[in-house]
């Protein structure tokens, strides 16, 4: 009956918003002209550069996936899922009218009817406060050999957990899953194996990939007040660099209420909260970790190089002057009109500017330099990771559920938050559309950060040198390599075991 009243309600729910969202080959052509606009490579945003055949597309014109007539007969698929994450994802009770509620559930039901699964939503603490909890959940069934989850699905170091642990299968080489297809980001192989093995998927089959993506965000009419250039084509032309957005900001600050104080009720240039420097790390092209000549991983050249030192130094002195204000309410002045620029996760437009009066813009966090080639995108860590269990009894089906999952979430869940949420509802025209387009095309898959604690935390180390403004990243960074080689390894060596174990 649940199944039969979601499958109604949704010719009634889900039209008017596939309707109103341009289909996926309209949606190609799109993306190619933003493309055209930026920088090509790699990091570009992620387009279907050609219209697929009819045949190979929903009526809304998204791309159907390549899986085969399916029929597991009934099989029961068990999620052990995080149930503290910030965004519905997971299993919803039933369609309540709400766009992004209704897909979840469309999108659950059509991968149990074309797979013939039921799923069983287990749901546990997960969250960065909670990793180790989930982790022991996880490793006791694994222990006890019980076959209690096929499928985990967790807030990202909670996986990174889990996959140090060696509760978890590789996927790489899956009958199923098709990592060319494009709910799959373009970079996720290339960032996410491990000595030519992937323990983890994410893509369009989580929410709140959508949701956590960093970029800055700013008032446009305070930029029109300042007189100030207009950044969308700077971001065009390839020139939004860390350096314009440090120009630009400079001469903001104003103290507006007289108190001769700097306080949250000032106006200011830049507002955002330390860890938030992650973003300009990522957006710079910097990376955390990468592959050594075996193929395994080890800490970049990137986290000793001159560029992290240079970066900082742009980054620091300036976050240490009264145009920026860094602190725990740093959302606030924005949000009431009173700064320039802010970083922050993309859920903050539907979030915090949901009912504002404020007419902003969007932006790609800025590169480096101009000869950077792409712009590049982190993602806050409450995103989810997709993984199979270690002791799931049949990992192929489970395999399927991943492709067949953010498949329809790519049809179904993904138009529902990006483009009537984020693009349309959220945004105040198509320039705006564009440079989200940008954003979601650069997302970056990094290891460092899932595996952060495992590697004496070492997004924080720079995040806290730029917020400290320490001058001397070149000394503190080597006095850190001898430490960071030996966790490296240590993680590793554990990872491995994953290969001593079998799959």
């Amino acid at each position: 009956m649940k199944k039969l009243l979601c499958l109604l309600l949704a010719l009634l729910m889900m039209l008017p918003a596939f309707v109103s969202c341009s289909g996926g080959t309209e949606n190609a052509k799109n993306e190619e002209n933003a493309e055209a606009q930026t920088p090509s490579g790699e990091g570009a945003p992620a387009a279907e550069t050609e219209e697929a055949p009819a045949e190979n597309v929903d009526v809304n014109g998204y791309l159907k996936d390549d899986l085969p007539e399916l029929d597991f007969g009934g099989q029961t698929v068990s999620v052990l899922f995080w149930s503290d994450v910030e965004n519905a994802e997971f299993d919803v009770e039933e369609m309540n009218g709400e766009i992004v509620n209704d897909a979840i559930c469309q999108r659950n039901i059509d991968v149990e009817d074309r797979l013939k699964i039921d799923y069983n939503w287990v749901g546990t603490p997960g969250n960065n406060g909670s990793k180790d909890k989930y982790v022991a959940v996880a490793q006791a069934s694994v222990q006890a050999g019980d076959g209690a989850y096929d499928i985990y699905a967790a807030y990202s170091r909670t996986i990174g957990a889990s996959v140090v642990n060696c509760l978890t299968r590789t996927l790489q080489d899956s009958p199923y899953i098709d990592y060319e297809k494009p709910w799959w980001p373009d970079n996720l192989l290339e960032e996410s194996l491990i000595h030519d093995r992937l323990y983890f998927v994410s893509g369009d089959i989580s929410t709140n990939v959508l949701h956590m993506m960093y970029c800055i965000y700013y008032n446009k009419q305070l930029l029109e007040d300042y007189n100030l250039p207009v950044p969308t084509d700077m971001v065009f032309e390839g020139t939004w660099t860390v350096d314009k957005l440090v120009e630009m900001t400079n001469d903001a600050y104003r103290d507006l209420n007289g108190n001769g104080k700097v306080d949250v009720n000032d106006g200011f240039g830049f507002t955002l909260v330390d860890f938030h420097n992650d973003a300009f790390y990522t957006g710079s092209g910097l990376r955390l970790v990468e592959k050594d000549p075996d193929e395994i991983l080890k800490i970049s050249e990137d986290f000793y190089s001159e560029r992290a030192v240079d970066l900082l130094a742009k980054i620091g002195p300036w976050e240490a002057t009264d145009t920026v204000y860094l602190q725990s309410d740093y959302e606030t002045p924005f949000t009431e009109g009173r700064a320039l620029f802010n970083v922050n996760r993309a859920h903050y437009a539907s979030k915090a500017l949901r009912d504002s009066e404020l007419t902003y813009g969007i932006l790609p966090v800025p590169k480096y330099d101009e000869n950077q080639q792409n712009y590049r995108t982190v993602m806050g860590n409450p995103i989810t990771l997709y993984a199979v269990s270690r002791d799931s009894a049949i990992p192929e089906i489970d395999q399927a559920v991943l492709e067949c999952m953010a498949s329809e979430a790519y049809r179904l869940t993904t138009p529902a938050i990006f483009e009537n949420n984020m693009k349309k509802k959220y945004s105040i025209d198509d320039v705006n559309a564009q440079m989200y387009d940008i954003v979601r095309g650069t997302v970056s898959f990094e290891l460092g950060r899932f595996f952060n604690q495992y590697l004496n935390n070492i997004t924080d180390i720079y995040f806290a040198a730029v917020t400290s403004n320490n001058q001397t990243w070149a000394s503190t960074s080597e006095k850190q390599r001898k430490m960071l080689n030996k966790s490296m390894s240590k993680m590793v060596e554990k990872i491995m075991q994953n290969e001593e174990l079998g799959d």
